[in-house]
C-alpha cells in the first residue's frame, strides 16, 4: 500500500485505469452475479435507475390522465357557472315577469264564475238583451263540457230585435265582465222588419275540486 502511495498522481492514475478496465475485461453475459465489484455495482445501479425512471413515467401518465380530466371538469364548471351567472342577472325581471303572470291569470279567474254562479250568469244574459229591447225566444243552456282547467257551457239562444239593439247587445257581450264569446250566428229577416238571430252563446266557468280528478287538472281530458 505504502509502495503505492510512493508513485507519482499520474502513475497511480494509470494504475488504477488499469484495474478497472481489467475488471470489465472478459465479463460473462450469462452470469453477472461473477462479475468483478464495478461492473456487478454499475450494472446493478443502472436497473434500479431504470426501474425508477419506469415507475416515474408510469405514475407520471396516469397523473397527467388525471390533470387533463380535472382541467376539462374545470372548464365544464366554469362554463356551467357562466350560464348560471347570466340567468341569475335576469332573475329580477324573471320573477317581476312572474309576477305579472300570476295577476293576468288571477284576474282571468275572476271573470270565470263558480257552479253557483251560472244561474246568475243567464240572468245577466236575458238582462243585457232586454235592455236592449231584443225578445228572447229561446235561451237554453247545453251540455257542459270539461276542459283542462275550466268548464265551457254552450247556451243556445234565439231572438229578434233591430238591427242596431242587435249590434250593441253584441257590444255588451264582449265587453261583458265575465268571459263570453258568441258562436255560429245566424241572421235573418222577419216580415215585421226586425232580425231573427241564432247562436251559440259559451260562457265559462271554474272546475270544482269533486270535479277534479285525483291526479289534478292537467289529468282532464280535453273533449
Amino acid at each position: 500500500m505504502s509502495d503505492a502511495l510512493d508513485l507519482p498522481l499520474s502513475d497511480r492514475i494509470q494504475q488504477w485505469s488499469e484495474g478497472l478496465r481489467e475488471q470489465f475485461s472478459d465479463l460473462d453475459m450469462q452470469d453477472p452475479g461473477q462479475w468483478p465489484p464495478v461492473p456487478r455495482y454499475l450494472l446493478l445501479t443502472g436497473v434500479a435507475l431504470a426501474v425508477v425512471l419506469l415507475a416515474w413515467f408510469l405514475w407520471l401518465g396516469d397523473s397527467n390522465k388525471e390533470f387533463n380530466s380535472l382541467r376539462a371538469k374545470e372548464l365544464e364548471l366554469r362554463n356551467a357557472f357562466v350560464q348560471k351567472l347570466g340567468k341569475s342577472s335576469h332573475l329580477a325581471v324573471l320573477l317581476d315577469q312572474q309576477q305579472q303572470v300570476r295577476e293576468y291569470v288571477q284576474n282571468l279567474e275572476r271573470q270565470l264564475p263558480d257552479q253557483t254562479g251560472m244561474d246568475a250568469l243567464l240572468a245577466e244574459v236575458n238582462h243585457l238583451g232586454v235592455s236592449r229591447t231584443l225578445q228572447f225566444e229561446l235561451l237554453r243552456p247545453g251540455a257542459e263540457v270539461l276542459t283542462a282547467y275550466y268548464a265551457e257551457l254552450p247556451i243556445s239562444f234565439r231572438l229578434a230585435g233591430r238591427f242596431h239593439d242587435v249590434a250593441a247587445f253584441a257590444g255588451d257581450i264582449a265587453r261583458a265582465p265575465r268571459i263570453m264569446h258568441l258562436h255560429n250566428l245566424s241572421i235573418t229577416g222577419r216580415p215585421d222588419g226586425l232580425l231573427a238571430v241564432d247562436g251559440t252563446l259559451r260562457v265559462y266557468r271554474h272546475l270544482e275540486k269533486s270535479e277534479l280528478p285525483d291526479g289534478g287538472p292537467n289529468k282532464v281530458a280535453t273533449p
